[in-house]
C-alpha cells in the first residue's frame, strides 16, 4: 500500500502560493487518503493548485492536464496549518476519487477529531456541475490614445462563463476622457461612452497565467463641444462599432489582475465643422487603449 500511495502521490503534483499549507503537507496527507483498485500505478496526472485569498482563506482549484479547471471551492482559514492541510488534502482526495474510476478513497485514515467534518468534505467539496455558472465582476483604468493626445479612461466588465470551458460572455461599460483639437479662432473637444457585448476566450498558460482574447459589438454616444468661437455649440451623437480586446491575467485567488490592449473601431464617419470657415476636423474612427485593471471572481 506505501508503493500504490507514493506512485498517486506523483501522479498528482499540488501547488501552494504560500507556506500555510505547505504543498508537502498536503501532499502527506492525500497519501493515506487515497489507493488504487488495483497493483498498477493510478492514471491520474492532475494538478492541485492552492491559493490565499484576501479574506485569509483559500482558494484550491483541481486542473486536469490540458490546463481546464475540473474543480474548484474556496474554503475559510482553519485555526491551524496542520488543520488546513488535512481539509484541503480531504477536498483533493475526494475529486480525485470522483473522477479517476480507478481510484478509491479511504477516510478511516483521518484522525477522530477530524471525523465530524467528514460528511461536508464529501458533499461540499465535490466537482461543481457541468452547468455550475462562473461570474466575474471587474474595473480597469485605461489611457485612450489619438494623435498629439492622451486622455484617461475608465471601463467595468461583468463576465459569465461555465466552470470547465474556455468561453465567457462578457458585458463592458467604458467611458472616454476628452481630447481637444485647434480650429480655426477656437477649439473643439469630444469625448465617448459606450456600452459593448460580446465574448471572451480564456486561453491558460499553467496554473496561475491566463490570456484573454475576445470581441464584441459596440453602441456608444460622441459627445463634441466648441469653445473660443462667436457662437459655441455642444452635439451628442450615437454610433456603432466593434471592440477586440488583449489581456494577460494572473490568477491569484479570486482575485485576477490584469494588464491589456483594446481597441474600438467606429463604423460612423463624424466630423467637427467651423460655420463660415474651411475649419474642420474628422474624429478619429480607431480608439487605441491600454489599460490596467483586475477582476473579481465568485
Amino acid at each position: 500500500m506505501g508503493g500504490l500511495a507514493v506512485a498517486l502521490l506523483v501522479a498528482m503534483k499540488v501547488q501552494a502560493a504560500g507556506s500555510c499549507p505547505a504543498a508537502a503537507d498536503v501532499e502527506r496527507h492525500i497519501g493515506p487518503l487515497l489507493s488504487a483498485e488495483s497493483e498498477s500505478e493510478s492514471t491520474a496526472s492532475d494538478v492541485a493548485r492552492i491559493d490565499e485569498g484576501v479574506d485569509g482563506g483559500l482558494t484550491i482549484s483541481l486542473i486536469a492536464t490540458d490546463g481546464a479547471i475540473v474543480a474548484q471551492r474556496h474554503l475559510p482559514r482553519a485555526s491551524s496549518c496542520a488543520e488546513q492541510a488535512e481539509t484541503v488534502a480531504v477536498a483533493l482526495a475526494a475529486w480525485e476519487a470522483r473522477i479517476h474510476p480507478d481510484i478509491s478513497l479511504h477516510l478511516d485514515h483521518l484522525s477522530p477529531a477530524s471525523a465530524p467534518n467528514i460528511v461536508v468534505a464529501r458533499s461540499s467539496f465535490a466537482p461543481p456541475a457541468g452547468d455550475a455558472m462562473h461570474v466575474s465582476l471587474g474595473a480597469s483604468v485605461a489611457g485612450d490614445w489619438q494623435r498629439g493626445s492622451l486622455a484617461p479612461a475608465g471601463r467595468i466588465d461583468l463576465t459569465f462563463s461555465r466552470w470547465e470551458r474556455p468561453w465567457r460572455a462578457r458585458l463592458s461599460l467604458a467611458g472616454l476622457g476628452t481630447h481637444t483639437t485647434d480650429l480655426s479662432s477656437g477649439q473643439a473637444s469630444w469625448r465617448r461612452i459606450y456600452g459593448a457585448l460580446g465574448a471572451d476566450a480564456v486561453l491558460r498558460l499553467g496554473p496561475f497565467w491566463d490570456v484573454v482574447v475576445g470581441a464584441a459589438g459596440v453602441l456608444g454616444q460622441a459627445s463634441i463641444v466648441g469653445s473660443g468661437f462667436p457662437v459655441n455649440h455642444r452635439t451628442r451623437s450615437a454610433d456603432l462599432g466593434a471592440e477586440g480586446v488583449l489581456r494577460v491575467q494572473r490568477r491569484v485567488g479570486r482575485i485576477a489582475p490584469w494588464l491589456g490592449l483594446a481597441a474600438v473601431v467606429w463604423l460612423r464617419r463624424q466630423g467637427i465643422e467651423v460655420t463660415g470657415s474651411d475649419g474642420s476636423f474628422a474624429l478619429p474612427r480607431v480608439e487605441p487603449m491600454v489599460a490596467l485593471g483586475a477582476d473579481f471572481q465568485w
